[in-house]
C-alpha cells in the first residue's frame, strides 16, 4: 500500500465518523437543504476514499471539510448563545441611567424605587453642607449681650384680661453687679464644684450633658438643656429663653462663642452676677444681703456653699422653706469641693456647719389687693407645670380673666364698709357662669401682711347657703318646688331637735317657700326623708371637693356644718346659673414667651353635672331670698334685675355669707372673724346692724359689686320653672308631718301673702301640678298661713334685738347633739357637726329671712 493510501486510511481512522455527519449536514443546512437525508455509511466511506486518490477530489474534499467546519461553528454558535444568555442574566450589570442611578436600573416594582447608595451618599453630603453652612451662619450671627440685658427679661408680667393694663409682676429685680475681684474665690470654688467641674477645661458646651438633655427630654422627661456653668448663663439670662430645640442650638452656639471670645474669671462673674438665688435677689451680692445680710465679700465657705446649693431651685430649697432638703444639698456642695475639685480637705469640710439664715422679707411687687390675683396666677401656672423660678425669670407675658373695672368694684365694695372691728376678714369671688373665667377677687386687703387669700384659702361654716344642696338633691330625686313640707318648731327627729330661728312656725309649706325663708325644719323633714346622702352627693356634684371639711352624710349637714371656701360656693352656684354645667374658676387665660410665641392657653374644662331642668327649677327656687326673703334689700340695690342666691349665717354668728348670681355673672361673699387659736370668733356687730348675718354686709357686699360691675347691661330673665320627667305627684302631707305644735294664729299669715311669695307665676303651677296631683287641699290656707313672712315678722327677724336671747337657749343647743335617725348610732363625731348646725339654724340662724 503506498503511501498516500496508508495516510488516506489513517485520516479515516482518526476521523470520528459523527463528526463527518455533522460537518455534512452543516453544510447541507448552509445551502439550504434542510429537509436532505443523511448520506448512508457507505456513500460516506466511498467519499473519503475518492479523496484520498485524487487530488482534484481531495482538494473537493477539502472544501467541502472547510464548508463542514463553518457549519459546524455556525451550529456551535447557534447552541452556546442561549448559554452566554443565562450567564448575562445572572452576573452582568445594567448601566445607571442618571448619575444618582434613581429610580435604580436593572430593578423592577418595590425595588426599583428604593433609594439608591448614589441617590443616599449624595442627600447625606447635602446634609453635611447644609448643616456646616448652617453651623457657620448660626456662630457669625449669634451676638452675645450683655449682663445688663438680661435684667428686664427676668421680670414675668401679669396683665388684667385687655392685655394692656398691667396687673403687676411677680418678683422684685433686686440686683447689684460686682466687680470680678469682690467676688470671694469661696463663691467661685463652691459654684464650679457643683455646677461644672470642668469649667475651666472645657469649651463652654458638654457634649455628654447635651446628649443626655436629649435623650431625657426625647424620652418625656422634666425638660433639660446645657449643664455647664456658661450653657447655664445663657440658657437661664439669653433675652426671650426659647425652650424649642432650634432655640437651644443657638443657645450652643452663644455659649461657644462666649467662651472664646470672654476669659472664663469673666464668664463666671456674669453668671454670679445674674443669677437668681431667691428672695427676689438677682446675683451673689442680694442673695448674700438677702440670706445673710451682709455683703458677698465677707462670705465664708459655709455660706458659700450654701448660697450655691440653692441656685438648682431657689424658691424651693430655701431654708425657710424646707431646711431639710436645702441641708442635703449644701452636703453636696461640700462634698463635691472635697472629691471632684480639691479646694477643701477632708478635715476643712468636717470643721463646717450649716450656716443660720435671715428670715426672708416678703416681696413688695405682691403688696396690696392685686398680691392676692398675682399670688393665684402664680399658683394656677404652677400647677399646670411650670415652676415658680421659671416664672419669676421667665419673661412671660400673662393675661389673666380678671376684669380691672369688677376688681376695682370689688375692691371699693369693700372699702365701702369703713372701718371694720379688728380681725373682720371678708372674701368675695366673682366668676362667669359660662366659663368658670375669674373676673373679680378679693383675698384680703394686702398681701403682703397677710398671705392667706380669704377668697381661696379661708374656709367658713357654710351654714344656710348650703340648704341649696339639699334643695338640687330634692328635685333630682322627683321631689316638685310646690311639695310640702311642716315649717313648725321646733321639730323633732330620732336623736335630733331642730329649731327655726326665733321659734317662728310656719306651718305646711311648699319647698319653694321653705328655700324663700330658709325655714330649718322643713329642710331638715326633707333631708331626713330623701336621705342625707343626698345632699352630699349634690354638694360634690356641684363642685364642693370630696374633702371639704365637716361634708358629711348626716342629717344635720343640710344645716351648713360643712366648712368650704368662697371659691368652691362660687363655683357650685355657677353650676347652677350655667344649667348644670361645671367649670372649674380659672384665673389665666395666657402666656406668652418673650418673641411674641404662645407658651400656654388655658383649655374649657366644661362637664354637665346637673340635669338642665333641674338647674331651671333651682333658680326658680332661689330667686325668693333676693326678692321676698332675707336678701329682699337687693330688689332695690339691683334696680329689678333678677337675682337668684341665699344668705347663710353659721353657729353663734361665726361666718355670714350670700352666694347669688344674674345670668351674666356669680359672686360669693363670705365673712368671718378668725381667732388666735385657729378657731372663728362670733362677728362683732357694727354700724348700722346689731348681729352679723348673711342678709346684713354680705348682701350688702354682693350688691354693691354686682351693680356697678353690671352697669349698662342688659336686664336678662331667668328661665320659668319645667316639669321634670321624674317629678311626683304632689299630694297633702299635713296628716303624716303635722307638727305637734299649735299652728300659729291665722293673723300670723294673710292669704293674701302666700300666693305671691310661695308660688310666683313663673312656676308654672297650673301645667306642673295637674288637679289630680295637686287637689284643692294641697296649699290651703290652714297649711301655709302668714306664718310664712308676717308683716311684723320679717323686720324684725333679719337682725331682731331678741336673736341675741337665742344665742343662749342651750336646751335646743343640747338636743342638736343626739344623733339624727339617719345617722350611726356608732358614730359620736356626729355629735359636733349636728351642734353646730342645729345652733346655726335652729338656735342662732336667721331662718325666717333666708339666713
Amino acid at each position: 500500500m503506498s503511501d498516500s493510501g496508508r495516510s488516506s486510511r489513517g485520516s479515516s481512522r482518526r476521523t470520528n465518523p459523527s463528526a463527518g455527519n455533522r460537518r455534512a449536514a452543516g453544510v447541507r443546512r448552509a445551502s439550504g437543504a434542510s429537509d436532505a437525508k443523511k448520506p448512508a455509511p457507505g456513500a460516506a466511506a466511498s467519499a473519503s476514499k475518492g479523496t484520498s486518490r485524487t487530488p482534484k477530489k481531495a482538494g473537493a474534499a477539502a472544501g467541502g471539510a472547510a464548508a463542514a467546519g463553518a457549519g459546524s461553528r455556525s451550529a456551535a454558535s447557534r447552541h452556546a448563545a442561549p448559554a452566554r444568555s443565562g450567564r448575562g442574566k445572572g452576573s452582568g450589570k445594567v448601566a445607571a441611567t442618571n448619575f444618582l442611578n434613581y429610580p435604580r436600573a436593572g430593578k423592577n416594582g418595590f425595588w426599583r424605587w428604593l433609594p439608591s447608595f448614589r441617590l443616599l451618599a449624595g442627600a447625606f453630603a447635602l446634609i453635611v453642607l447644609l448643616g456646616l453652612a448652617g453651623t457657620v451662619w448660626l456662630y457669625k450671627t449669634t451676638e452675645v449681650p450683655e449682663p445688663s440685658d438680661f435684667a428686664l427679661a427676668q421680670s414675668s408680667r401679669v396683665y388684667f384680661s385687655d392685655g394692656e393694663t398691667e396687673m403687676g409682676k411677680f418678683s422684685d429685680i433686686n440686683r447689684t453687679p460686682i466687680a470680678n475681684d469682690e467676688i470671694p474665690q469661696t463663691v467661685k470654688d463652691a459654684v464650679v464644684a457643683s455646677e461644672d467641674a470642668t469649667f475651666y477645661e472645657n469649651r463652654g458646651i458638654s457634649p455628654k450633658g447635651i446628649l443626655r438633655a436629649l435623650v431625657n427630654n426625647l424620652s418625656g422627661g422634666a425638660r433639660q438643656g446645657g449643664s455647664t456653668i456658661t450653657q447655664q448663663y445663657v440658657e437661664r439670662y439669653y433675652t426671650g429663653t426659647n425652650t424649642s430645640y432650634v432655640g437651644k442650638v443657638k443657645e450652643m452656639f452663644m455659649a461657644i462663642k462666649i467662651d472664646q471670645e470672654l476669659p472664663k474669671d469673666e464668664i463666671l462673674s456674669r453668671y454670679l452676677n445674674t443669677i437668681y438665688f431667691g428672695r427676689g435677689a438677682y446675683g451673689i451680692e442680694e442673695a448674700s444681703q438677702a440670706y445673710f445680710g451682709k455683703p458677698a465679700s465677707e462670705l465664708d465657705e459655709s455660706e458659700a456653699a450654701l448660697l450655691v446649693a440653692v441656685i438648682p431651685g431657689p424658691s424651693s430649697y430655701d431654708p425657710a422653706v424646707n431646711e431639710e432638703k436645702a441641708q442635703s444639698l449644701w452636703a453636696r456642695v461640700i462634698e463635691r469641693e472635697v472629691n471632684d475639685t480639691g479646694v477643701l480637705t477632708a478635715a476643712e469640710a468636717d470643721a463646717l456647719e450649716f450656716p443660720k439664715t435671715a428670715e426672708p422679707k416678703k416681696q413688695n411687687s405682691l403688696g396690696g389687693t392685686n398680691g392676692y390675683l398675682l399670688d393665684q396666677v402664680r399658683t394656677e401656672l404652677i400647677n399646670q407645670g411650670y415652676t415658680q423660678d421659671e416664672l419669676n425669670t421667665g419673661g412671660f407675658k400673662i393675661v389673666s380673666t380678671v376684669d380691672k373695672s369688677v376688681q376695682d368694684n370689688t375692691v371699693q365694695s369693700i372699702e365701702d364698709l369703713g372701718d371694720r372691728p379688728e380681725n373682720n376678714r371678708v372674701g368675695t369671688m366673682t366668676l362667669d357662669p359660662s366659663s368658670g373665667a375669674i373676673r373679680g377677687m378679693y383675698g384680703g386687703e394686702d398681701y403682703v401682711k397677710q398671705s392667706i387669700n380669704d377668697a381661696t384659702q379661708s374656709r367658713m361654716q357654710a351654714g344656710s347657703i348650703f340648704k341649696t344642696f339639699t334643695l338640687v338633691a330634692a328635685l333630682q330625686e322627683g321631689y316638685s318646688l310646690y311639695s310640702t313640707w311642716d315649717g313648725n318648731s321646733p321639730k323633732s327627729f330620732p336623736g335630733w331637735t331642730v329649731n327655726n330661728f326665733n321659734k317662728v312656725d310656719y306651718g305646711t309649706v311648699s319647698l319653694a317657700q321653705a328655700t324663700t325663708n330658709s325655714i330649718n325644719t322643713a329642710f331638715a323633714e326633707l333631708n331626713v326623708e330623701m336621705g342625707p346622702t343626698k345632699t352630699k352627693e349634690a354638694a360634690i356634684e356641684l363642685g364642693l371637693p370630696e374633702t371639704t371639711p365637716g361634708l358629711d352624710d348626716y342629717a344635720s349637714n343640710v344645716l351648713g356644718s360643712a366648712s368650704p371656701t368662697v371659691r368652691e360656693m362660687a363655683e357650685a352656684y355657677a353650676t347652677i346659673a350655667s344649667g348644670g354645667v361645671y367649670h372649674s374658676a380659672y384665673i389665666v387665660e395666657t402666656m406668652t414667651n418673650a418673641d411674641g410665641s404662645k407658651e400656654y392657653e388655658h383649655k374649657d374644662t366644661a362637664k354637665r353635672v346637673l340635669d338642665e331642668g333641674v338647674a331651671t327649677n333651682a333658680t326658680v327656687a332661689l330667686q325668693g331670698p333676693p326678692s321676698t326673703g332675707s336678701a329682699k334689700a337687693l330688689v332695690d340695690i339691683m334696680d329689678g334685675r333678677p337675682v337668684a342666691g341665699k344668705t347663710g349665717t353659721s353657729e353663734s354668728f361665726r361666718s355670714a355669707w350670700f352666694v347669688g348670681f344674674t345670668p351674666q355673672l356669680v359672686t360669693g361673699v363670705g365673712m368671718f372673724q378668725p381667732n388666735a387659736d385657729g378657731g372663728e370668733d362670733p362677728l362683732t356687730p357694727w354700724g348700722d346692724y346689731s348681729n352679723i348675718t348673711g342678709g346684713s354686709y354680705p348682701t350688702e357686699i354682693w350688691g354693691s359689686i354686682m351693680s356697678r360691675s353690671l352697669e349698662g347691661q342688659d336686664f336678662e330673665d331667668f328661665p320659668e320653672a319645667v316639669r321634670l320627667d321624674n317629678q311626683k305627684a304632689v299630694a297633702s302631707t299635713t296628716t303624716t308631718r303635722k307638727s305637734t305644735r299649735t299652728q300659729a294664729p291665722t293673723t300670723k299669715a294673710p292669704t293674701t301673702e302666700a300666693p305671691t311669695t310661695e308660688e310666683p307665676t313663673t312656676e308654672e303651677p297650673t301645667t306642673e301640678e295637674p288637679t289630680t296631683e295637686a287637689p284643692t287641699t294641697e296649699e290651703p290656707t290652714t297649711e301655709e298661713p302668714t306664718t310664712e313672712e308676717p308683716t311684723t315678722e320679717e323686720p324684725t327677724t333679719e337682725e331682731p334685738t331678741t336673736e341675741k336671747s337665742t344665742t343662749t337657749k342651750k336646751p335646743a343647743e343640747k338636743t342638736t347633739t343626739e344623733k339624727p335617725a339617719a345617722e350611726k348610732t356608732t358614730k359620736p363625731s356626729s355629735t359636733k357637726p349636728t351642734t353646730e348646725a342645729g345652733a346655726e339654724e335652729g338656735k342662732t340662724d336667721t331662718g325666717t329671712t333666708g339666713d
